[in-house]
């Protein structure tokens, strides 16, 4: 009798849990491309700007890059040191969105001088 109670707890444990999964999936497809995609960039805008609270996101360019956060650039561990690149005229370790973004203006300090590349970096 005992081994008849432990099997159909676990059947009954086992449905339960097969059931919150099955309703977790269904939630995450019933969300919009756009409204999946604003959540995820959103959650993206926040840890660069908790990285950049810690010292450890100093980009260029306003909004900041995510080249580097992402780790598709030289550094990982979700840090840009791009503008620091900039200032030592390292413009190859700079990175191709923050190069791009200042060739659009993007250069987040009022003077924009500190955004110059001292030559041409190729992206």
């Amino acid at each position: 009798m005992n081994r008849k109670i432990t099997f159909l707890s676990l059947f009954l444990f086992a449905l339960v849990t097969a059931f919150f999964v099955a309703s977790i999936s269904e939630a995450e497809r019933a969300e919009s491309f756009e409204d999946r995609r604003s959540r995820i960039l959103g959650e993206l805008s926040l840890a660069i700007d908790d990285a950049t609270l810690d010292e450890r996101y100093s980009c260029c360019i306003d909004p900041p890059c995510t080249m580097c956060y992402m780790g598709s650039w030289i550094w990982d561990d979700g840090i840009c040191r791009c503008d620091e690149m900039i200032a030592n005229g390292e413009d190859d370790k700079v990175c191709p969105q923050c190069v791009r973004g200042l060739e659009e203006g993007q250069c987040k300090y009022a003077n924009k001088s500190i955004c110059e590349l001292n030559r041409e970096v190729t992206s």
